[in-house]
């Protein structure tokens, strides 16, 4: 998907627009959903299933699995979906979620195709106007690692967006990005106001010369806006292709990427899900909707898996992969020649989540499943009033053990020296942090004193499954400027308190140096004994074994007294503050050349 970036840059530049100089269509949010004009206009149907079954997609690479699944949008009898649900069975793109909503209130179709998040929003909703429209989740289909992101403008921090406006799609997939973001960056949902607009990205025939409909050009034209949720290809024409926008051909001045799922990759999930009174009645069609797709999911994977080994695929296979998915860069991208595009899209931007996957999902204990997900927007989707109340979203969990199958973490850095490296490099964002105190000279922390703590650390780590997690130790500075002090001052001695008496010992002054070593060694046994407690924590709390967690993102830094957070501090209090270890996420990401094709994916 990234290659599409002269298409965004075409639409972007064609007029030269400066920022608040035309229209933008900003669009209300339905608060709550109930009152949103597909339940309220909308009667209830009976899905009639002697026709043709209708599924809904969205322009979303992973659906082509779909599509594949079905031979083509068209019913197609032979094609496998069609013989394992026993009908013939039509797709159709419709990205508007609203008209989704409609289309499976009246009965058109059994299926809404949406993120988690998005079945969260209209959950309650849909329940409350019929038991029987209650939407169930039986599939995971992909997750976003790399599609979708945020653009900040002319902020450092996250922090800084408190009393500020946001824009992103009404009703759609980045309603959980902003929300988690906001949530791990310690500020409220009502710190910032959120302004909707109707599209996620400029729509076909959209004229540069009309109202804004989508994130990226109501940057372009808001002055009030203070950053945007968007698709990478918008993130990269508003940034200067993913540095720092100068206001010149179609970017934002001032506007820079600020992550993207590459680094969240645990934010955005993409499901389908059915109504219960469908499930009931045919349970048969739904399970065999699953099993084919997650069939289909597995094919898909072994192909990307061959296309990964680059020089050494089978050149025969990936030949024939990419004849079939010529059809499908026609549907998703609109060009059936940009299938190097349309593979990058589907094995960078995207996890597909295959049988595995969708075990772990639909996992109770999972820390980014399906219920930690869903329950965690609810708070946000609340604190909005886009939804009158929190309920539990259903859903229907494939059969097997998760715990059956743990999948090895793969390994993102090769070694220390990367992994430091990319976290000093030009682009690195420190996204969250958390501090631990420490008492004076010791080093030890044990998770079981803050489980907590360390169950957010983990949530969070989890979430931000594609960023490095920085651990730096803080040493007390007290001394240090004591000794540097007296140095100074020329003196050779020093006279310290005989512990428990009032009586003074006269002691050698030591050498400024041996102080900031010693702080140092301290300093980074402190940053290696969060990391050493963290790897306890998933050891013994969660049952995860040294395969299921991916440490090599984790940087390891003794920073002595070289970043005290009292400079000069002269009570106990303000020492202690300056005894800390911090786990800090950071956001590092390379971008992949505008050259790179499929027989370079790795």
């Amino acid at each position: 998907m990234k290659n599409l970036l002269p298409l965004f840059f075409l639409l972007a530049t064609s007029t030269h627009l400066l920022r608040a100089e035309k229209s933008i269509d900003y669009v209300e949010a339905y608060k709550p959903f109930d009152n949103s004009p597909a339940l309220q206009k909308s009667k209830k149907g009976v899905v009639d299933v002697s026709r043709t079954l209708q599924i809904p997609l969205i322009t979303w690479a992973a659906d082509g699995v779909t599509v594949s699944a079905n031979g083509g949008l068209a019913p197609n009898p032979n094609a496998p979906l069609a013989r394992a649900v026993g009908r013939s069975v039509e797709l159709k793109v419709v990205d508007d979620f609203d008209q989704q909503v409609s289309d499976y209130v009246t009965g058109k179709s059994p299926f809404l195709r949406g993120t988690a998040d998005m079945i969260a929003l209209v959950s309650k909703a849909l329940k409350d106007k019929d038991p029987g429209l209650e939407p169930v989740v039986f599939l995971q289909i992909s997750t976003s690692t790399g599609a979708d992101g945020f653009v900040g403008v002319g902020i450092e921090k996250l922090t800084e967006l408190k009393g500020r406006e946001i824009a992103l799609q009404l009703n759609g997939p980045h309603l959980s990005l902003v929300g988690n973001m906001l949530k791990d960056a310690g500020l409220a949902p009502t710190d910032v106001t959120l302004r909707f607009v109707r599209e996620i990205t400029a729509p076909p025939g959209w004229k540069s010369d009309g109202p804004a409909k989508d994130p990226a050009n109501a940057l372009r034209r808001d002055t009030k806006l203070a950053g945007a949720a968007m698709i990478y290809p918008d993130i990269l024409a508003t940034t200067a292709g993913g540095t720092v926008g100068t206001g010149q051909e179609g970017t934002v001045k001032g506007a820079r990427p600020v992550f993207s799922t590459k680094t969240a990759n645990n934010v955005i999930f993409d499901v389908y899900a059915v109504r219960r009174d469908f499930l009931a009645a045919h349970p048969e069609i739904v399970e065999a909707f699953r099993a084919t797709h997650l069939a289909k999911q597995e094919e898909f994977l072994g192909e990307l898996a061959n296309v990964a080994k680059r020089s050494n695929a089978n050149r025969r296979e990936l030949d024939a992969f990419k004849s079939m998915a010529r059809p499908l860069a026609k549907i998703f991208l609109q060009d059936e020649g940009a299938v190097n595009d349309y593979i990058l899209w589907l094995g960078v931007d995207s996890q597909l989540s295959g049988k595995a996957g969708n075990l772990r999902f639909f996992d109770d204990t999972n820390a980014v499943g399906f219920r930690a997900t869903t329950n965690r927007i609810q708070e946000f989707l609340l604190a909005l009033g886009l939804i009158s109340a929190p309920s539990m979203v259903a859903f229907l969990p494939p059969e097997g053990d998760a715990a059956a199958k743990p999948a090895p973490a793969k390994q993102a850095f090769a070694n220390t020296q990367a992994v430091r490296a990319a976290a000093e490099s030009a682009g690195a964002q420190a996204l969250y942090s958390y501090a631990f105190q420490f008492p004076a000279a010791t080093s030890e922390i044990n998770w079981r004193d803050y489980p907590e703590v360390f169950k957010t650390i983990h949530e969070t780590v989890t979430r931000y499954g594609g960023a490095i997690v920085q651990l730096q130790g803080h040493a007390d500075n007290f001394f240090a400027n004591f000794v540097a002090a007296k140095r100074k001052k020329g003196d050779t001695t020093y006279e310290r308190r005989i512990k428990g008496t009032d009586r003074f010992e006269v002691l050698p002054l030591p050498k400024y140096e041996e102080i900031i070593n010693d702080a140092n060694a301290l300093s980074y046994s402190r940053a290696f004994a969060v990391k050493k407690a963290y790897a306890a924590y998933v050891r013994e709390s969660l049952n995860l074994s040294a395969n299921e967690v991916d440490m090599s993102r984790f940087d390891v830094r003794g920073l002595g007294i070289s970043r005290p957070i009292i400079q000069n501090p002269t009570n106990p209090e303000e020492r202690a503050r300056n005894m800390r270890g911090e786990l800090i996420i950071i956001a590092a990401e390379a971008e992949v050349p505008s050259d790179f094709g499929a027989d370079d994916l790795r």
